[in-house]
């Protein structure tokens, strides 16, 4: 009976403290689209942030159908991996590791290479060679990268912005 015990004592603590996720300051609703040759979602998600570490969560139908998240490693529905593994598997090899999680923050991205900055305060960064043809811009209410070249588009907007009856 102590054996069954400690057991049901184990797994209790297992289940409260062990799986804890981890908690993110800002937590925002967005309308968030991404197409690449391994994602392809358009519907309304959260982006999450606590310092260097952020998260994607995408909902379809009000149902999540997948979680990104950022930290030390990129964790995926199939499984944890580093971030230039990710990078290589899901957007394209050529990419400095960093790519998703500072697209997804809204910072420079390629070291702010072929960064410039609109009159109206957008940030846009523009840069195309042979491997890649891509533009990123970032304003308060809009993120939006897209890669012609290798098919890639990811574009995370306010859920006011599109919503018609506000």
């Amino acid at each position: 009976m102590q054996k069954f015990s400690i057991l049901w004592v184990s797994a209790l603590v297992l289940l409260i403290g062990g799986c804890s996720s981890k908690h993110y300051s800002i937590s925002e609703p967005k309308i968030i689209t991404i197409k690449s040759p391994k994602l392809k979602f358009s519907d309304m998600g959260y982006v999450r942030r606590e310092g260097d570490a952020v998260e994607v969560e995408l909902f379809t139908a009000g149902v999540a159908v997948e979680k990104i998240s950022i930290d030390s490693q990129v964790c995926v529905s199939s499984g944890c991996m580093s971030e230039e593994k990710f990078v290589h598997d899901y957007l394209y090899e050529g990419y400095p590791a960093d790519t998703m999680r500072n697209i997804i923050s809204g910072k420079d991205i390629f070291g702010g290479q072929g960064k410039s900055e609109m009159c109206n305060g957008t940030l846009y960064q523009y840069i195309r060679n042979e491997d890649i043809d891509f533009v990123y811009r970032r304003k308060p209410s809009e993120i939006y990268f897209k890669d012609r070249l290798n098919g890639i588009m990811i574009k995370i907007a306010d859920v006011k912005e599109n919503n018609a009856t506000e």
